[in-house]
């Protein structure tokens, strides 16, 4: 027992300064001010879709409405075999634009990795932007990007991701869960080391995109974008930063119910066995095994092999490394008032994480009716 809680104890130490790492890239990552310049690069705007006829109109809106010359930006719209009126709300709205597409995927093909490759035969833009079609965008998100692309000479660009709304208690759970996230997100790609990202706001240069989007593996529903990621972090001088402005804040929505919500997780967690890269590797690993680490202490405390003061321990120390992170992501996003929410995140987190993860190397995956699939090797 004695060597079990030395492990355990060590993994939850080197998780410590994991994170604290993360702080640190976080601190390191300046704001990112344009100039006030108009862009001058030619921008393509890919949004796979399917079964989203209650999100399209909104977001039609947001992307047409985007501060940048028209004359530089085509929007990309790729149905995935929708059964609502998702395709024939989008027939009807493009109809009074000129730089809209709608491109039907075939009935042999489906999945968004097809919608992305199918996008990408007819884009003609030198910036790639990747969004989902249940998100929502500020005015300025094209041009930050953009200009940050500009700037920077940047190949892959990750940006932030906020769920809202957030009005309910389960809403905010979430949101404070999906934070922490986008901190770590935020925290690695400071440290040059990043391991995930958040697939609603993403851009990359199109002619490393389109090397790139052929080869993304196609085992799994989910992970077009840490796919990417990992791509791009094997090809030797590419440069990979996270864009700090809150005129690139992406909105996502929450799950409606808390087995939307575990399918979801499942559904990320599915990609992991498709890590190459030893980093990700490494910190999926370290996060899986702090979390199961914590989850066994409270279920040998609750049958009585040990006292409950080790789950309290090892808990306490996993907050104290999250907290620091958490709170300037809460700064950044401006909702410090989720901070109250933190206790029940952190009682929550080891259970949901550790099943989610296991669930998703045995359980096929499921995604908005497309058949189910299960990992491979």
């Amino acid at each position: 027992m004695s060597a079990y809680f030395t492990i355990v104890f060590t993994i939850i130490l080197i998780y410590f300064l994991l994170i604290l790492s993360f702080l640190i890239g976080w601190l390191r990552t300046r704001t990112y001010r344009p100039d006030g310049k108009s862009p001058v690069t030619s921008i393509s705007i890919l949004i796979p879709c399917r079964n989203e006829e209650g999100n399209i109109k909104e977001l039609f809106q947001d992307i047409n409405n985007q501060e940048y010359p028209q004359q530089l930006i085509q929007i990309i719209w790729i149905d995935d075999h929708s059964n609502d009126r998702t395709p024939d709300l989008l027939d009807e709205l493009i109809q009074h634009t000129s730089n809209n597409y709608l491109i039907r995927l075939p009935d042999q093909i489906t999945g968004k990795k097809a919608a992305l490759k199918a996008g990408m035969k007819i884009a003609t833009g030198e910036l790639i932007l990747l969004t989902d079609a249940d998100s929502r965008h500020n005015k300025k998100w094209a041009l930050t990007l953009a200009r940050y692309f500009e700037d920077t000479e940047t190949d892959l660009i990750l940006g932030p991701v906020v769920i809202d709304p957030a009005d309910r208690d389960f809403e905010k759970i979430q949101k404070l869960e999906y934070l922490s996230l986008v901190a770590s997100s935020m925290g690695a790609a400071g440290i040059g080391q990043p391991f995930m990202a958040q697939g609603p706001n993403i851009a990359v240069r199109a002619s490393d995109y389109r090397r790139q989007v052929d080869n993304l593996d196609n085992r799994f529903i989910s992970g077009d974008d840490v796919f990417l990621l990992q791509a791009m972090k094997a090809i030797p001088g590419k440069k990979i930063g996270y864009v700090l402005n809150e005129d690139a804040i992406v909105t996502a929505k929450p799950a409606t119910s808390l087995r939307h919500f575990l399918q979801q997780r499942q559904r990320w967690a599915s990609k992991a066995s498709g890590y190459r890269n030893l980093f990700m590797i490494f910190a999926t690993l370290l996060i899986f095994a702090a979390n199961l680490g914590i989850l066994a202490a409270l279920i040998m405390a609750i049958i009585g092999k040990v006292p409950l003061t080790i789950f309290f321990i090892l808990l306490g120390i996993k907050t104290l490394a999250d907290l620091p992170l958490l709170i300037a992501a809460m700064k950044f996003f401006r909702c410090p008032i989720l901070l109250w929410w933190l206790l029940p995140v952190q009682l929550l987190y080891p259970i949901y994480i550790v099943v989610a993860g296991i669930l998703s190397q045995v359980r096929p995956v499921r995604w908005k009716q497309t058949r189910p699939t299960r990992p491979t090797d």
